[in-house]
C-alpha cells in the first residue's frame, strides 16, 4: 500500500502549521497601527482563545480522558502556564513595538539553543563541542541581522529609563520572551507525560488567562477594551488562525510524518515572516537578513542532527517500540 497520499497531506499541514504559526507578527504589527496597547490585545487574543481550550477540558471529561492531577502537577503546569502563555507572550508583543517582525521572528527561533543551555545547567545534559559550535553560529547571525537592523524604526523609542536604543531594548525584550518559552520546553516534558499534551495546554491557558486578566484589571482601565473594529479582527485572527488552527494541524502533521519531519519543515517559518513583513508591512528585506537568517536556521538544524547522531546508539532498542506508538 502506498503512503503518498497520506505523506503528501502530511507535509502539506506541517507547512501550513508553520506560515500561520509565523505571521501572527504582521497581524500584530497591523493591530499596532490602530494605536493598541500590548496589554489590551493579548487579553483580546486570550478571550477568544479561551472558549476552544475550555472545550477541550470538557471533551477530556466527556470522553473519560481527564486524568488525575496532583498538587504538585497542578503547581509545575500553573508555572510553566505563567512562563510561556502569560510572561513569553507578553514580552514578545512588547519587544514587537520596537523591532521588526523578522528580527523577532529570528530571535524567538534561538529557543532551542536555551533549551540545551537549560539543560546543560539544571538538568545535568551535556553539551557536545559540535552544539556549542552551532550555538555560536546562531547567535552570530542574530548579531547580523542586528547590526543590519540599526536605521530601522517603528516609530516607537524605549522607555526614559532604560539606558539603550529601541532596537536594543525590543531585542532584549524578544529574548526574554525566548527564554520564558526556553523554560517551559525544557522543564515541561515530564508533566505533559504525566497529564497529556491536551489536558496540560488546556490548563496552562486558563491559568495565563487568569494571570492576563489581573495584570490588565489591575490597571483600572476597562475603556481601553474598546478598540476599533479592526483591532478585533487581528485579535481573533491571532487567536484563532495563528493559534488554534495550527496548533491542530501540527498536531495532524506530527502523526502523519513523525515530530523530527514536522520540525524541519516548520524551518520554513523565519523564510515566510521575512517575505510576509517585506511585501505586507514594508519592512527591509536585504542580502544580509537573508544571510543572517541562513546562519541561524543552518546552525540549527546542525545542531538538531548532531543531538540526533548523539542520541541514536542509545535508542535504538526504543526504535521498533517507538514507531508502533507513532502508528497507531
Amino acid at each position: 500500500m502506498s503512503t503518498t497520499p497520506t505523506n503528501s497531506s502530511g507535509f502539506l499541514l506541517a507547512l501550513g502549521a508553520a506560515a500561520l504559526f509565523s505571521i501572527k507578527a504582521i497581524f500584530i504589527k497591523l493591530a499596532y497601527r490602530h494605536g493598541v496597547d500590548v496589554e489590551t490585545f493579548i487579553l483580546l487574543r486570550m478571550a477568544l482563545a479561551l472558549p476552544f481550550y475550555l472545550a477541550i477540558l470538557m471533551l477530556l471529561k466527556r470522553q473519560q480522558a481527564w486524568r488525575p492531577v496532583s498538587r504538585r502537577n497542578l503547581l509545575l503546569t500553573a508555572i510553566l502556564g505563567l512562563c510561556s502563555y502569560y510572561l513569553a507572550s507578553f514580552l514578545d508583543l512588547q519587544g514587537l513595538r520596537y523591532i521588526s517582525a523578522n528580527f523577532e521572528r529570528l530571535i524567538i527561533y534561538l529557543y532551542p539553543t536555551l533549551v540545551l543551555l537549560l539543560g546543560w545547567c539544571f538538568l545535568g545534559k551535556s553539551i557536545s563541542a559540535p552544539q556549542l559550535l552551532c550555538i555560536f553560529g546562531a547567535y552570530a547571525g542574530i548579531l547580523l541581522i542586528y547590526w543590519q537592523d540599526q536605521n530601522f524604526s517603528t516609530g516607537v523609542l524605549a522607555p526614559a529609563w532604560v539606558n539603550m536604543d529601541a532596537i536594543s531594548w525590543g531585542a532584549l525584550l524578544t529574548f526574554g520572551s525566548a527564554l520564558s518559552f526556553s523554560l517551559y520546553v525544557a522543564f515541561s516534558e515530564g508533566v505533559i507525560r504525566q497529564l497529556g499534551a491536551r489536558q496540560f495546554t488546556a490548563l496552562a491557558m486558563l491559568v495565563a488567562s487568569a494571570a492576563i486578566a489581573l495584570h490588565f484589571a489591575l490597571q483600572a482601565d476597562w475603556s481601553r477594551l474598546q478598540q476599533p473594529l479592526p483591532v478585533y479582527g487581528y485579535a481573533l485572527t491571532v487567536a484563532f488562525v495563528c493559534t488554534v488552527v495550527p496548533s491542530l494541524m501540527m498536531s495532524a502533521a506530527i502523526q502523519q510524518i513523525g515530530s523530527a519531519t514536522t520540525g524541519a519543515i516548520g524551518t520554513s517559518g523565519p523564510v515566510i515572516t521575512l517575505i510576509a513583513a517585506a511585501l505586507v508591512l514594508g519592512e527591509p528585506f536585504s542580502g544580509y537578513h537573508f544571510a543572517g537568517m541562513a546562519i541561524i536556521i543552518g546552525s540549527l538544524l546542525l545542531m538538531k542532527k548532531v543531538a540526533g547522531i548523539k542520541k541514536r546508539p542509545e535508542a535504538k532498542a526504543e526504535i521498533a517500540p517507538a514507531s508502533g506508538t507513532q502508528s497507531r
